[in-house]
């Protein structure tokens, strides 16, 4: 089932992007905090303008400038409340998934051990927090960048193991560098609740599918199988959708998807 994350349609509010997106196909949103946020729109509408389409709602916790096992306490703690904020929305709209991304060390690895700890406790609370919301908790690997803990399988596998309350997993294929094995990855991430997909290059993520490096053609077919909701992703503040477009043109041209 193909949806679609809320960020490609940026410079409309969330309750318009729905109707454009359903217009497009695409079965379900993944509704970013943040765009809600931005466009002080009411979860009301978006909820309404939902089921009068039958569109099908995920969301994205708010992440951008947050960091879970942050050295600072304050932004430790904000970044809590933040995501907080996101679950509550996310029962506002309708959604019953919502994806976060875990934290990342302040300066180095030789904190590792440290920042685990803190990111275990804050993400106890928030697991806690989606339990009696009853939302899903869902953590998402990210890139392997010099400060990045959570990047391989083994990590999030570990770290929701760690964990007192259940949570689910997202996996992004364009998180997952292009020298590994992208079938190996998703066989080895347990837990997976939903797929982002957009492409890739060796310099920029989140390219529209089919203009970057990532073996589509292997590993469509496998993600297609997994039966979860595929999130096109990626950020497009331009009114004419033109990386929507070019999204649609490479899952119009052969590729076999389901829309709805």
């Amino acid at each position: 089932m193909l949806y679609v994350s809320s960020t490609l349609m940026w410079s409309y509010p969330v309750e318009a992007a729905i109707l454009i997106a359903r217009q497009y196909g695409f079965a379900g949103m993944e509704v970013w905090a943040e765009h809600v946020w931005f466009h002080k729109s009411n979860p009301r509408e978006i909820q309404q303008a939902a089921k009068r389409v039958g569109m099908k709602l995920t969301l994205h916790a708010a992440s951008w400038d947050l960091n879970l096992c942050s050295l600072n306490s304050g932004i430790r703690k904000q970044s809590v409340e933040e995501i907080k904020r996101s679950l509550a929305l996310a029962g506002e709209i309708g959604a019953k998934s919502v994806t976060i991304h875990p934290g990342r060390v302040t300066l180095t690895h030789k904190n590792r051990e440290w920042h685990e700890a803190v990111l275990i406790e804050s993400l106890n609370e928030l697991a806690q927090e989606a339990v009696r919301l009853g939302r899903v908790l869902s953590i998402e690997h990210i890139e392997p960048l010099p400060k990045e803990l959570i990047v391989t399988p083994g990590d999030l596998n570990r770290l929701r193991a760690a964990l007192n309350y259940p949570t689910a997993a997202t996996l992004d294929i364009a998180h997952v560098p292009l020298t590994c094995s992208l079938p190996q990855f998703l066989g080895e991430l347990e837990g997976v609740d939903k797929i982002h997909v957009s492409d890739a290059t060796a310099t920029k993520l989140h390219v529209p599918l089919g203009t970057g490096e990532i073996d589509l053609p292997t590993i469509w077919p496998l993600l297609l199988a997994e039966e979860k909701p595929l999130v096109v992703e990626g950020f497009d503040d331009a009114r004419n959708l033109s990386q929507l477009k070019q999204n649609l043109l490479f899952l119009q041209q052969g590729h076999s998807v389901s829309f709805g």
